[in-house]
């Protein structure tokens, strides 16, 4: 397994942090260490996680010692984590190598059982996603068998310890015996570039936003010579961006990977190659190494002709054991042969598949089915940046005063928002009494850089209260 860290080479480095350069060896010894103070077995452990060494050793500790371990945000409130405590409750918290034991009663848990990662960007959620020590192996072994990891390769973190995207690349570079930059720099920070070009950084990860911010700062125009890949996942880019950093990335002879992936499947289950993103940039290409994906209609029937909508189907050794709401339910699992992604697909003749929506983004307006995606997609082609939700009580839109709108569009803004909803109302052919719109400075991400549609709604409920 990729946490016990005996196939890398000893004296190679490991991971990085300041002036802090430590090699396998010195990891391994640190790791080691630490898991003399964790003698119990069979702990659970709450572990705040950021991007640090000490995290790292602490995260391999546990694995490495067979402790089921739940990665948290490092800032999170002391409310969610009481109430997380209540709840599943944990032996041991741990930050920054330090540990509060908060009891020493023994817990039933599953032997397979080895993180714990949630299913809100928030982490502050009680739903887990349970996944085994098989599961991470197996996923950190796809992703070596198809991104150009080398281990030589030093890739910067651009994303958070606690987040499946992030935690990916770790597993993946530490499988591959390459080297972890970490720091708490982000993309708008001078000190980050500073640092990507000192240690010459071969790889970073990010989000659709990490990328939409990049291209506003000119990332395109970047002389980075040490680059040789980027990759993108954690929800839809827009074609026309993948398209710039696909072009970007042939320009600069390095290479740009579109994936697609859940937390149920530890992280990723597909990829597509920066040529393939030139000539396709709608798709999520073809399945990781060692997963297949199928489609399947309404009744559950396997749908083989191209071009056929259906939802999307995984099946992998990265698959979860399954959710958990409280610690009762850590106590045994019944894994799933496949996992049902909840995404609207088709696969085209070269075998490479395209999202098209999600099924539960419909809502039911006055009998009427609206796609939520489709009306997002209707306002990102008038240029407006909006996120959609809703329930069969009403459609809710956000805009953001950052669109990229054209004059005439601005129209749509003003007004107390009543031209948009006269648009939407024609489009959709919807009464406007079903329709709420209003406008932000900015709309809201969840932690891992995704649309956090649920403030959305909350702030639809204050408003109309």
């Amino acid at each position: 397994m990729f946490f016990n860290l005996l196939n890398q080479p000893s004296e190679a480095i490991a991971a990085i942090e300041g002036d802090i350069n430590i090699t396998y060896a010195q990891l391994r010894a640190k790791c080691a260490g630490f898991s003399t103070e964790l003698t119990t077995p069979g702990q659970l452990i709450f572990l705040k996680a950021n991007n640090s060494i000490a995290t790292l050793v602490a995260y391999l500790a546990a694995l490495a010692n067979r402790h089921p371990v739940m990665l948290l945000k490092p800032d999170i409130s002391q409310g969610k984590l009481d109430h997380l405590i209540r709840v599943y409750q944990p032996n041991l918290l741990i930050e920054n190598l330090s540990i509060t034991h908060l009891h020493a009663r023994p817990i039933a848990l599953a032997e397979e059982l080895a993180l714990l990662l949630s299913t809100s960007g928030s982490t502050g959620s009680a739903k887990q996603v349970a996944l085994s020590a098989v599961n991470l192996q197996a996923n950190a072994q796809s992703i070596c068998d198809y991104l150009p990891i080398q281990p030589s390769d030093r890739s910067i973190t651009t994303l958070p310890f606690f987040y499946s995207y992030g935690l990916s690349v770790i597993n993946s570079h530490l499988l591959a015996g390459a080297c972890i930059v970490f720091t708490s720099h982000s993309f708008v920070n001078r000190e980050f570039w500073q640092l990507f070009k000192q240690l010459e950084i071969n790889s970073f990860a990010g989000v659709p936003h990490s990328y939409e911010i990049l291209l506003k700062l000119r990332f395109t125009r970047m002389v980075l010579p040490s680059l040789r890949y980027f990759t993108q996942a954690g929800g839809r880019l827009s074609p026309a961006l993948i398209g710039q950093l696909a072009g970007y990335a042939s320009a600069q002879h390095q290479q740009f990977f579109v994936m697609y992936g859940q937390t149920e499947a530890t992280a990723r289950m597909a990829y597509l190659p920066g040529d393939r993103a030139l000539l396709k940039p709608e798709s999520i290409g073809r399945a990781i190494p060692d997963g297949k994906l199928s489609l399947r209609d309404e009744l559950g029937r396997d749908i083989i002709e191209n071009n056929s909508l259906g939802e999307l189907v995984y099946q992998g050794l990265n698959i979860m054991l399954g959710y958990a709401q409280n610690v009762a339910e850590l106590a045994a699992f019944n894994p799933a042969e496949k996992l049902l992604t909840g995404d609207i697909a088709y696969q085209d003749e070269d075998g490479d598949f395209f999202i098209t929506g999600r099924l539960k983004r419909f809502i039911k307006l006055l009998g009427q089915r609206v796609s939520l995606d489709e009306v997002e997609q209707l306002l990102a082609e008038l240029g407006l940046e909006t996120y959609c939700c809703g329930d069969d009580n009403g459609l809710i839109v956000a805009v953001s005063t950052n669109s990229p709108t054209k004059a005439a569009q601005q129209d749509l803004l003003f007004d107390n928002n009543k031209a948009l909803n006269t648009l939407l109302s024609k489009q959709l052919q919807l009464h406007h009494s079903v329709i709420q719109s209003f406008v932000l400075d900015e709309l809201p991400l969840t932690a891992n850089g995704k649309k956090d549609y649920y403030a959305i709604q909350g702030l639809a409920g204050l408003k109309a209260g």
